[in-house]
């Protein structure tokens, strides 16, 4: 854990870099503002909005770093804005121009508003003794409510049912009680955690890996990340939730989807790049899953073309599982018991290391 240097003499000036609405009302958002000021005597607070396509987001944060190839440009700032990021020591932001450490050479901390970084470390922030931190565990009950919404939709038909009264027809459609079901959990980050709550309250058996399968308390079992394929074979359901590193890759493939039950069913909340998508769509032709739903793509936004789209069975939100009215209150809560550390010198939480995208 690092502890940022900072001036004991002179100001904390603190970033502001997302668009303020996304806060919430914009009297709520000003009274944010004031106990951020309200920490430290020697605290500024600076709004400067910076917020860059999602598919450039995405595509810095690819391994390899393949954000030249999208063909899109950063958005560009004024001198204004360029004036107000030079003095920046703090900043919270979902997106950072690509030389922001030679824009802002006093900058010091990042407080990211995701739980994912990899696109904020291909800037080469700790190269450059900027610390990062990230918003692990803001998402996580909304996420886990969305996954359970998901789970439900698909054992008691929901879909279905629904199409029936469309259509003005009366049809029995039985569902199956999630009580006495399996369900496994790849990664058990705060989001995963979030779900075994919610599906232990329902009566499930909570499996999960983990790249150190030590006892949880959280889950029933759990399995290293090298029985990934065991685990699989023992779950009517399966959520993955974990960050985009090299070994994520294409670990939902075709011999993965075939280690899972017949009939059971698929969610991923995590990273796009988890799972081989055509390997996922012949799983779901075959019949061999039930179903699956998915709130991530490699690409997004995913385009209107993509096959995906038509493969049977198979539920796509656009990467909004999330409750954005809960992320930033959560958001702040942790940033400022952070600030408070950064001001007293003190190592922050949520620090993110290495090239792990968390």
């Amino acid at each position: 854990m690092v502890s940022p240097a900072v001036d004991d003499n002179g100001p904390i000036v603190v970033g502001i870099m997302y668009p303020p609405e996304w806060f919430g009302p914009a009297e709520a958002f000003a009274a944010e503002l004031e106990e951020i000021r309200a920490i430290d005597p020697r605290i500024e607070v600076r709004t400067v909005a910076y917020v860059e396509p999602h598919e450039l987001r995405t595509a810095r944060g690819a391994p390899g770093g393949a954000a030249a190839a999208t063909g899109i440009d950063a958005p560009q700032l004024s001198e204004e804005e360029l004036d107000a990021l030079g003095t920046l020591n703090v900043a919270v932001a979902l997106d950072l121009p690509p030389d922001i450490t030679g824009i802002a050479p006093g900058l010091r901390w990042v407080q990211a508003v995701g739980s994912g970084t990899a696109h904020l470390q291909a800037l080469g922030l700790e190269r450059c003794g900027v610390v990062l931190t990230s918003n692990g565990g803001s998402n996580s009950v909304g996420i886990a409510e969305f996954v359970m919404g998901r789970l439900i939709e698909f054992a008691k038909h929901f879909p279905a049912i629904a199409a029936a009264s469309a259509e003005h027809r009366w049809e029995a459609l039985y569902g199956r009680q999630l009580h006495g079901q399996t369900i496994g959990l790849i990664g058990l980050g705060s989001i995963n955690r979030a779900v075994a709550v919610r599906a232990r309250a329902f009566g499930m058996t909570v499996l999960a890996t983990r790249r150190t399968p030590t006892d949880d308390p959280a889950v029933d079992e759990l399995y290293g990340t090298d029985r990934l394929h065991e685990m699989l074979g023992r779950c009517d359901a399966v959520v993955a939730a974990v960050p985009e590193t090299p070994d994520t890759l294409d670990l939902m493939d075709s011999a993965a989807f075939a280690a899972m039950r017949r009939g059971s069913f698929f969610v991923n909340v995590g990273r796009g790049t988890l799972v081989d998508e055509p390997a996922l769509m012949e799983a779901l032709e075959s019949g061999h899953l039930a179903g699956a739903a998915l709130d991530v793509t490699k690409v997004e936004p995913l385009p209107p073309q993509d096959p995906l789209w038509d493969a049977p069975n198979l539920s796509i939100s656009s990467h909004c599982s999330t409750s954005p009215a809960a992320l930033m209150p959560n958001l702040h809560r942790v940033f400022r018991e952070n600030l408070e550390r950064f001001a007293t010198g003190e190592p922050l939480l949520n620090q993110v290391t290495g090239t792990g995208g968390y």
